[in-house]
């Protein structure tokens, strides 16, 4: 048995159905996916890592979320925004989605981040670097 290409790492404190129906947009777009919950440390978690365990995917963002959408911003925008939704309004919902890659690179998401993020994102060479979007400047700065 592989690896999964993506591993979902979803706090066990925030219902899972959202996780959970991101894992089935990306089977159904040929990834390979897992969903796992996290035990609550130190209190309620906040944020979502989703873990990318591939070093093949190349560059990181455009060749997972061309898979889900022909344009991969939009892609990559429509699966975040599931992560990061509420799935009712007396649940709580993360309030950052963490992409990381396999060397190192990490990639933050909140609700606030436009659809020109997504668009800078797809392209963005996230290595050993942690990324955060900027908005003052519209662009996304190491942090």
């Amino acid at each position: 048995m592989t690896d999964p290409e993506v591993e979902i790492l979803w706090p066990s404190s925030l219902p899972s159905s959202p996780a959970e129906e991101g894992q089935d947009v990306l089977r159904a777009a040929g990834i390979d996916a897992d969903c796992m919950l996290l035990p609550t440390r130190r209190g309620a978690a906040d944020i979502v890592l989703v873990l990318l365990t591939t070093a093949v995917m190349e560059p990181f963002l455009r060749t997972v979320f061309q898979k889900l959408a022909e344009d991969a911003h939009q892609g990559l925008k429509a699966f975040t925004d599931r992560l990061l939704k509420p799935t009712s309004d007396a649940t709580p919902a993360p309030q950052c989605v963490v992409y990381e890659l396999p060397t190192g690179g990490r990639v933050t998401f909140t609700g606030d981040v436009p659809d020109q993020g997504y668009e800078q994102a797809v392209g963005l060479d996230a290595r050993n670097e942690n990324w955060t979007w900027d908005s003052r400047h519209a662009m996304w700065v190491p942090s």
